[in-house]
């Protein structure tokens, strides 16, 4: 079933801790943080390495001693959940004592990290928050409705535009699933548009799997994608499941998906952007 997100008077959290990184030791991620607003506790706060991840070298683990806090490493999110419930300060102190370490050598882009009050995935680079919503089964016209019918702290969802790199991988390699995102050429065989928030309209792609992104425009088509095959044809934008060609990357689908239940094309869910 889909989930509505709402907050009512929601925390707030503020950090610093623009460093560099030498690579000799665990480096703390922040050098101050404070939590305010709220009732004073929380049941759970979410850190990511939400841009620049190295799935099998990156790592964020927690250190010192918090008797009323856990923690737990996803690597294929590269994302540490610290539970409580906990005081503020409890998770400042967490947080505080919360280090980044890798194997890797060779640093190629900057590591950007989110702390994360709900359960939404916050991208610095685009000042947005994405969430996967798990829903068999689900229509991309269901999707769309769907996600339009949800706020996250006041903000108003919609189905995903990816228009990035960087909102590629946190969408579809640090996610918890495969769905539908906000794109199609339903109105226009072959121009593939936004058709959801801010993005409303927006030409991203021209042509089948052979076209090419206009102006610059960012795509991220899996090998052979989009090839519109099948007596209905395939119109609608979806982040392919991982046991098929590129992680992360798309594939066109009809609005239903492929109805077997079986198959890797069957729709999982959607991603909400705010």
């Amino acid at each position: 079933m889909s989930q509505m997100l709402r907050a009512q008077n929601p925390p707030n959290i503020s950090a610093t801790g623009n460093q560099f990184f030498c690579g000799e030791a665990p480096m703390p991620i922040v050098t101050d943080i404070s939590i305010s607003n709220g009732d004073g506790m929380l049941d759970v706060v979410y850190v990511q390495i939400a841009t620049g991840y190295t799935l099998g070298n990156d790592i964020l683990f927690l250190d010192g001693v918090h008797p009323n806090i856990t923690a737990s490493w996803s690597i294929g999110e590269g994302q540490l959940t610290l539970t409580g419930p906990a005081t503020y300060q409890e998770f400042e102190d967490a947080i505080r004592d919360v280090r980044y370490q890798t194997s890797e050598s060779n640093f190629t882009s900057d590591k950007f990290f989110s702390i994360n009050l709900g359960e939404a995935n916050y991208l610095p680079a685009t000042g947005h928050y994405y969430f996967y919503i798990s829903d068999l089964g689900i229509t991309w016209q269901e999707a769309k409705d769907a996600a339009e019918a949800q706020t996250y702290f006041g903000l108003q969802g919609y189905l995903a535009t990816i228009t990035t790199e960087e909102e590629a991988q946190l969408t579809g390699e640090q996610t918890d699933g495969t769905g539908w995102i906000g794109g199609t050429d339903q109105g226009n065989e072959g121009v593939w548009r936004w058709d959801t928030g801010p993005e409303e309209g927006q030409v991203f792609w021209n042509g089948a799997a052979n076209g090419s992104s206009p102006d610059g425009m960012f795509a991220f088509w899996n090998t052979g994608e989009p090839n519109n095959i099948g007596q209905e044809g395939e119109h609608y934008a979806h982040i392919t499941d991982p046991s098929i060609g590129i992680l992360g990357s798309w594939n066109d689908l009809p609005i239903t998906g492929e109805i077997d239940a079986n198959s890797p094309y069957h729709p999982k869910g959607y991603i909400v952007e705010f």
